[in-house]
C-alpha cells in the first residue's frame, strides 16, 4: 500500500476510514529502517555544484559504468535539459523497456523520466545513483489549481512531501539495496530543507537528510583545503557505491538511534471534517455539510488564506439551494484568498498603494520571518530559479510578485486575483507603478512580437488607467524579442525585460541577500540595507532605468 497511496488524505476521504488507523497502525518494533540511502545536495556542499553543473556531469552517456544512474523530472521541459547534455527519456511508449534494459545490466545511458514518481522499480544495480531534479507538482489540472490557490498550504505541502518520499524510494527496493539519492533545484531543496516543511517528512527520510548533511560538512572542509568542489562530491558518492565499511557503520548507527515518528493528527482532522461534510452534501444535505466546515474553520484554521478556501467550498455546497447566499460566502472566500474563484457578483477590485508605505521596514519584516540566513538564502534561490525564461507562465508570475514583495514593495498578481489585468503589478513609491505582461514562455526562436501580445500589453495598460487613473507607472513586457510586428503596436509607452534584463535583476538581487549570509536577522541595520540596495542597483531610480531596452518597430 505504501508505494501506492502517497497522501493519507486518500485513506480518510477517499475510503472514510478512521484518523487511527493512521494514528496508530501497526508497526514492527524490530525493524526500523529498510535499505540505505545517501542523500546528498550538492548546492549546499559548494555554490559551484549547481543544477547545471548536476545535469552536465551526470546526463552523458558511459560505456564504462556497472549501475545504472537515473533522473527524475517533474516535468517533459526540464527532461529536455537533461536529454539535450545526452541522456535519454523514457516516455509511454519506451519506459517499461528502459526499466527492463537496467535491470538486466544496459546501464551505459542515463535514462530520466518525467513525472514519474511512483510505479518504477529500479532495484540493486539498476540504478546506483538517482537525482532528483525540482519539485513535482501534481499530474492533474484539478490537483494543480489547488496547489496553486493553496499556496503555503499544510494540505498541499503533505502531498508535496510524499510525492518526493516516493521518488526517493524508487532505487531502494529492498532491506539490503543502496544507492545515492542527489537532490537539486531550488524549489525541491527549499522543500527538502526548510524546518517548517521537512517536518512533513516521514523520521526515516528527515534522518537520511541529516546524514547527508553531515558528510556535507565534511565534504566542506576538504574543498577548504584543495578546492576542488567536484572532486570532494565524488569523493561522497564513493563512499557510498564503493560500499566504504566506514559509511556503512555510521549510517547503520545514526538511523538505528532515529526516535520514533511524532504522530500530528492535526492534518488528519481536517481530512475527517472535510469526508464528513461531502457525505451530508452527497446525501443531501447541504446545511449540515456547511455547518461542519464552518466547525473546522472556527476551530483548526487560523490562516485566512486557508479560511477563504473553506469558505469556497461552503459556497459549492450551498450553491444548489441558496444561490444568493452562495455568492455571498464566495465574496468573502475571495477577499480572504484571491486566488480562488472570484464569485458572479459583487467583487470589488482592491488597489495597491506605496502611500505611507516605508519599504526598507518591509523589506526587515520579510527578511525576519525566516529563522536565519540559510533558510532566507533558500526562498530567494527559490524565486530567483523561478524567475526564468522557458519557465511555467504562473510559476514564473508567482517568482515575480515574492521578489517584490522581497525587495519591500506592495505587490498584486491582477490577472490571477482579479482574472482581468495585467499579470503582475509592483507599487513602488508616492503612486509609482510597475506594470508587467509576462510572455517568458515565448520560443526564444520567434524573431518579433506579434499582433496578440501587443494587444494583451494594450489592454493590461487600459485596465491601469481605468483603476488606477493618471498614476505614474512604467509599463514593462517580459519577453525574448525586443523587436515589436509590422501588424502589432503598442498605444502607450512600453519597454521590453529582454532575457540580459531579467538575469542582470537576478544577480543583483541575488547579491544583495548574499550580504546576509552572515548576519544577525533579529537585528538588521536600516542604513545597510539601503546602502546595498544602492550598492547592487536595486534603488526605484535603478529598477526604473537598468533592467528594460525601448522596443523597436519592423
Amino acid at each position: 500500500m505504501s508505494a501506492t497511496v502517497t497522501n493519507d488524505a486518500f485513506l480518510v476521504k477517499g475510503l472514510g476510514l478512521d484518523t487511527k488507523v493512521i494514528t496508530d497502525p501497526l508497526v514492527d518494533k524490530h525493524e526500523k529502517w529498510s535499505g540505505e540511502k545517501m542523500v546528498l545536495i550538492p548546492s549546499l556542499i559548494s555554490p559551484d555544484l549547481t543544477r547545471e553543473e548536476i545535469i552536465a556531469n551526470f546526463a552523458p552517456a558511459n560505456d564504462k559504468r556497472k549501475y545504472g544512474r537515473v533522473g527524475l523530472t517533474p516535468s517533459f521541459r526540464i527532461a529536455a535539459e537533461w536529454v539535450a547534455k545526452g541522456a535519454v527519456l523514457a516516455d509511454k511508449e519506451s519506459i517499461y523497456q528502459f526499466v527492463e534494459d537496467l535491470k538486466s545490466g544496459i546501464v551505459d545511458r542515463t535514462i530520466v523520466f518525467a513525472n514519474r514518481y511512483d510505479g518504477v522499480d529500479l532495484p540493486d544495480r539498476a540504478c546506483r545513483i538517482l537525482i532528483l531534479d525540482s519539485k513535482p507538482y501534481s499530474e492533474t489540472l484539478a490537483d494543480r489549481w489547488i496547489e496553486s490557490s493553496r499556496i503555503g498550504s499544510e494540505v498541499t505541502a503533505i502531498k508535496v512531501a510524499r510525492t518526493i518520499e516516493q521518488g526517493l524510494g524508487r532505487s531502494v527496493r529492498g532491506e539490503k539495496d543502496y544507492s545515492v539519492v542527489i537532490l537539486t533545484g531550488p524549489d525541491l531543496i527549499k522543500m527538502i530543507r526548510t524546518k517548517k516543511s521537512r517536518g512533513y517528512f516521514s523520521t526515516q527520510t528527515q534522518t537520511q537528510i541529516e546524514i547527508g548533511l553531515e558528510i556535507a560538512d565534511l565534504a566542506k572542509e576538504e574543498i577548504e583545503k584543495d578546492g576542488n568542489a567536484a572532486k570532494a562530491f565524488t569523493g561522497l558518492i564513493q563512499q557510498c557505491v564503493g560500499r566504504e565499511e566506514g559509511w556503512k557503520e555510521f549510517y547503520s548507527e545514526r538511523m538505528s538511534k532515529m526516535s520514533p515518528p511524532a504522530r500530528d493528527s492535526r492534518a488528519l482532522e481536517l481530512f475527517a471534517a472535510e469526508h464528513t461534510a461531502e457525505v451530508h452534501f452527497q446525501q443531501g444535505q447541504p446545511e449540515k455539510a456547511v455547518q461542519t466546515l464552518q466547525r473546522l474553520v472556527d476551530e483548526h484554521i487560523h490562516e485566512e488564506s486557508e479560511k477563504g478556501w473553506y469558505l469556497q467550498e461552503m459556497a459549492r455546497y450551498k450553491h444548489l439551494t441558496d444561490k444568493t447566499g452562495s455568492n455571498e460566502l464566495q465574496i468573502v472566500a475571495h477577499q480572504k484568498n484571491r486566488f480562488l474563484f472570484k464569485p458572479r457578483h459583487g467583487m470589488t477590485i482592491t488597489k495597491i498603494s506605496a502611500v505611507g508605505h516605508k519599504r526598507i521596514e518591509s523589506m526587515i519584516r520579510w527578511i525576519q520571518e525566516f529563522d536565519n540566513a540559510t533558510e532566507l538564502l533558500l526562498e530567494v534561490e527559490d524565486i530567483l530559479g523561478r524567475l526564468r525564461f522557458g519557465v511555467a507562465s504562473d510559476a514564473f508570475e508567482a517568482a515575480l510578485d515574492e521578489l517584490g514583495r522581497a525587495l519591500g514593495f506592495e505587490t498584486q498578481r491582477p490577472d490571477k486575483e482579479w482574472k482581468q489585468g495585467p499579470d503582475n503589478l509592483w507599487a513602488l513609491r508616492d503612486n509609482q507603478y510597475l506594470l508587467f505582461e509576462c510572455k517568458n514562455q515565448v520560443d526564444k526562436t520567434r524573431k518579433e512580437i506579434n499582433k496578440d501580445e501587443t494587444g494583451q500589453m494594450n489592454n493590461s495598460c487600459a485596465w491601469f488607467k481605468k483603476h488606477y487613473g493618471d498614476s505614474p507607472v512604467k509599463n514593462l513586457m517580459i519577453i525574448w524579442t525586443r523587436t515589436v510586428g509590422a501588424a502589432g503596436g503598442f498605444n502607450d509607452q512600453v519597454e521590453i525585460v529582454t532575457e540580459p534584463c531579467l538575469s542582470r535583476l537576478s544577480k543583483n538581487s541575488r547579491g544583495f541577500f548574499e550580504e546576509l549570509r552572515t548576519a544577525d536577522l533579529a537585528d538588521i541595520s536600516k542604513s545597510a540595507l539601503q546602502k546595498n540596495l544602492e550598492a547592487y542597483k536595486l534603488t526605484v531610480e535603478d529598477l526604473l532605468v537598468n533592467y528594460s531596452e525601448k522596443p523597436k518597430q519592423m
